[in-house]
């Protein structure tokens, strides 16, 4: 782990725990509301909607269960949303995280398949805002054909100046992961000297707006430092799973096994997402990551596919993994948050948010531009 790379797992997690400690997120959530009005549904999509503005701060799924379940769970609930319309978009607001940059899951799957960490970033741009087109579009058309499960209540109305000053409290915020992903994609910077300016921009702006305290500063440090240990900890552990395939000649030999099949190379790929989702039911997403990559990624370029392409449909694959019962670690970590709910009911809830992601494997399955247009772009 002695890459200067890999300084931009912690300060990715820093920015996000800073963002989170000091309340900017749940002030984010406010003012995304106000944009809304008053559609039905309109809850479920400030939900999916401040999720997509969170999943650009911070790259950790947990915290957005953490944020997204403490704030609009209960307001769901209280106005009358049924179970599968209040914990399915939080749900989908947490897995927008894996995906969306800066996601330190995409980070893991570069460094350990040995890819540039910048231009996987940006390869999952399109994909990221794709899946969160097709929550609000899911939300959207059941509060329409279901009006039951999600009620229309009345809600205070909302000035055009009030909206556009919502915008203005929200617009630094954005504004700062715009920033990070800019100058990666412009070449001005490294993805670990843009890290360090989203930090700094994290800190002034907790400082500007008056949240900034000891209290959460001690919070976002120890934070970062449990999940970076954790992080680092699963890369140990690949690198010397990967050095032992490598020294025994396993990974010569699953090459020219691929390689030798007469079996299409996009049938290889599709039985190695299959394999991996059911790996999803029963182990966690960093863990397969551990020990998937080492196998697939030499398969992936002894076949002559992208690897850039491989390591988002991973990714997306490792957002299911999140959600797939029985042990979906999202799952658990809602439940934490909202007692009250069974685990029959966040299991039901995650299932169409399942199928979306599915969806999105599979059109980027056979549209594999979708992943690879953008990063042909970057300069630098």
């Amino acid at each position: 782990i002695g890459h200067f790379a890999l300084v931009v797992i912690p300060l990715f997690i820093l920015m996000g725990e800073v963002l989170f400690q000091t309340g900017l997120g749940k002030l984010m959530v406010d003012n995304v509301a106000k944009w809304v009005g008053r559609v039905r549904g309109s809850l479920s999509l400030v939900t999916v909607t401040a999720g997509t503005i969170f999943a650009m701060m911070s790259g950790a799924g947990v915290a957005g269960v953490a944020l997204f379940g403490s704030t609009m769970g209960p307001e769901m609930e209280n106005r009358g949303y049924s179970k599968e319309m209040t914990y399915g978009p939080i749900l989908g607001a947490a897995c927008l995280a894996v995906m969306i940059p800066p996601s330190i899951l995409i980070v893991v799957v570069a460094t350990i398949s040995q890819q540039s960490v910048g231009s996987l970033l940006i390869a999952a741009v399109i994909p990221g805002f794709i899946m969160a087109g097709l929550y609000a579009v899911y939300f959207l058309v059941r509060g329409w054909l279901q009006p039951h499960l999600a009620p229309s209540f009345s809600v205070p109305h909302i000035t055009w100046g009030q909206r556009f000053k919502a915008l203005a409290v929200i617009s630094p915020l954005i504004g700062i992961i715009v920033l990070v992903l800019l100058i990666i994609f412009l070449g001005i910077a490294t993805p670990s000297e843009a890290a360090a300016i989203g930090v700094t921009g994290a800190f002034i702006l907790a400082a500007a707006y008056r949240k900034l305290t000891w209290e959460a500063t001690r919070k976002a440090l120890l934070g970062t430092i449990k999940v970076t240990a954790m992080v680092f900890m699963i890369l140990l552990s690949a690198s010397a799973f990967s050095q032992l395939l490598a020294f025994t000649g396993t990974i010569r030999e699953m090459g020219m096994l691929a390689t030798s099949l007469p079996v299409s190379p996009i049938l290889i790929v599709v039985v190695m997402q299959v394999i991996m989702i059911i790996m999803g039911m029963f182990i966690d997403d960093f863990s397969i990551i551990m020990i998937a990559t080492p196998i697939f990624f030499p398969v992936i370029r002894s076949l002559g596919l992208d690897p850039m392409w491989f390591g988002i449909l991973m990714a997306v694959n490792m957002e299911m993994a999140t959600i797939t019962p029985p042990f979906g670690i999202f799952l658990f970590a809602l439940k934490g948050v909202l007692p009250n709910a069974t685990m029959g009911d966040v299991y039901r809830a995650g299932i169409p948010i399942f199928f979306l992601v599915l969806l999105l494997l599979v059109l980027l399955l056979f549209v594999p531009s979708l992943v690879t247009w953008l990063p042909t772009l970057m300069l630098g």
